[in-house]
């Protein structure tokens, strides 16, 4: 897996993660075993992507982190048990090289809370972001952009807001790294106990709003940057804000279907229950 982003919000929280996991000898696994899964246990919904040269030891360690998660007493032993699996597969490898792997972890909430969001690293690293996160090699190229999942102060994004922010991420990932799979797998995971994927085929109009808001803002510093003192900055202005009002009109035609899944299933089960990838409908 080269990107995985991790937003928590009001409601729950939400991972994403592209679909190519490479291996460290540059090959690709096949796109069936995107590294995005998810599991449930009660009213408890974690989700996992990782980041590893070893997309084998990457897939198993997270099945562990995904049952010793589910199996936890309470909250607090999540972590305490993570930390455990994790160090046990780092000893067993003794003195042989051990392969880098990053988990993003995300979690529900079972009251008003933000959903969480851990970060964790072999042998014993496990943290809590209180934010957006991102791991994978993509994630150099779009770090300095993870601000935009932040809101400001007193102000709150929408589900579908955040939706749209991150997909824009991806799509800048993309551009600028072309070993970033060409599709994108996300999960929503809701505080009153369910979850759903987002159909591949909405995320991919998604992304086709995040170029042109792209392409809008490079023409609003190339504009900018150019303009000469005896220009007149209405003139400048004016230009910039008809691609402005073209872009806004085209986003209330991005649109997830696929969020009305949320909440409609409950997923009240008596231990942890692996959900498949999705083949890109909810049908």
């Amino acid at each position: 897996m080269t990107l995985g982003i991790a937003v928590p919000f009001p409601g729950g929280s939400i991972l994403c993660a592209d679909s190519r996991i490479e291996a460290s000898d540059g090959s690709s696994a096949p796109e069936i075993d995107a590294a995005l899964m998810s599991v449930t246990s009660g009213k408890r919904i974690f989700a996992i992507t990782y980041a590893a040269k070893d997309p084998r030891a990457g897939k198993m360690l997270a099945s562990e982190i995904a049952s010793v998660a589910c199996n936890a007493a309470s909250r607090q032993d999540i972590v305490p048990g993570i930390k455990r699996v994790m160090g046990d597969w780092f000893r067993s490898y003794g003195v042989a090289q051990i392969p880098s792997i990053q988990f993003l972890v995300a979690s529900n909430s079972t009251d008003d809370n933000a959903g969480r969001i851990l970060l964790c690293e072999p042998p014993s690293t496990v943290m809590e972001t209180f934010g957006p996160c991102i791991v994978g090699a993509g994630a150099r190229s779009i770090n300095p952009m993870l601000k935009l999942l932040t809101p400001r102060f007193n102000q709150s994004f929408s589900l579908r807001s955040t939706v749209l922010r991150m997909t824009y991420l991806n799509y800048l990932a993309r551009k600028y790294d072309p070993a970033i799979g060409e599709e994108t797998e996300m999960i929503v995971l809701s505080n009153r106990g369910s979850f759903t994927y987002i159909d591949r085929r909405e995320l991919k109009q998604a992304e086709g709003l995040g170029e042109k808001v792209d392409a809008l803002l490079l023409d609003m510093a190339r504009q900018v940057l150019s303009a000469e003192m005896e220009q007149n900055p209405q003139t400048i202005a004016e230009e910039f804000l008809r691609g402005y009002f073209d872009v806004m009109e085209q986003n209330p035609q991005v649109y997830f279907p696929s969020l009305s899944y949320l909440d409609k299933v409950s997923t009240a089960s008596a231990g942890p229950i692996p959900m498949p990838m999705p083949t890109g409908t909810n049908g």
